[in-house]
């Protein structure tokens, strides 16, 4: 199985909302103990051992547009199926504070699940982690909408991405185990910043 946590390469992207699944990777490899080292295709990769079985971590180190590149590639070395693959990403259409996990479906105008899409199809895993809409108004609503994902977060939207977080360690682990579907039921109603109010 292969988890891949998408993001942006670079210091200057490490506390954007975009970055969310370099995020949550980065606390899967913390919990099972993956460390990550420059792999093929332009990677991160990590391996780790769970229940008896070799997993894979990754992060797509293409930006966030060419991840597909990245993680097809990886996908073809190990011999794998759309179904063995979990992908983490950040999602505008969800506020903060809320999950969502999906065994399919579209892109949901994600640039990085759309280059997954195009290089394997649509049928894998998903994790989105909310990242609520642009809080201003601006005539250019492009613009505002890369501003904000591109933006760095608040205090406060750090204290609930930390709430999120942890919970993603065994949210992966329920998956790895084929039980997405106990996740999905356990983890799609929750609404993390109402633990922070």
């Amino acid at each position: 199985m292969i988890i891949a946590g998408l993001g942006n390469p670079g210091p200057e992207y490490a506390t954007t909302r975009h970055n969310a699944g370099f995020w949550a990777a980065d606390v899967i490899a913390d919990k099972f103990r993956a460390t990550f080292s420059p792999g093929r295709h332009q990677s991160l990769l990590g391996e780790f051992t769970f229940h008896g079985d070799n997993h894979l971590l990754i992060k797509p180190q293409t930006f966030m547009n060419l991840s597909g590149e990245s993680v097809s590639g990886i996908m073809l070395d190990n011999s794998l199926q759309p179904q063995d693959l979990l992908v983490i990403v950040d999602d505008i259409n969800l506020p903060t504070g809320r999950i969502r996990i999906r065994a399919s479906g579209s892109d949901g105008g994600h640039n990085g699940l759309k280059s997954i899409i195009n290089h394997i199809g649509r049928n894998f895993w998903r994790l989105r982690i909310g990242v609520g809409q642009p809080a201003d108004e601006n005539p250019d609503p492009h613009s505002n909408l890369v501003s904000h994902v591109l933006g760095t977060i608040s205090a406060k939207e750090e204290k609930i991405f930390k709430l999120v977080l942890a919970e993603i360690p065994d949210i992966a682990a329920l998956w790895l185990l084929g039980m997405g579907n106990k996740a999905m039921t356990k983890f799609n109603g929750i609404d993390f910043s109402a633990a922070n109010e």
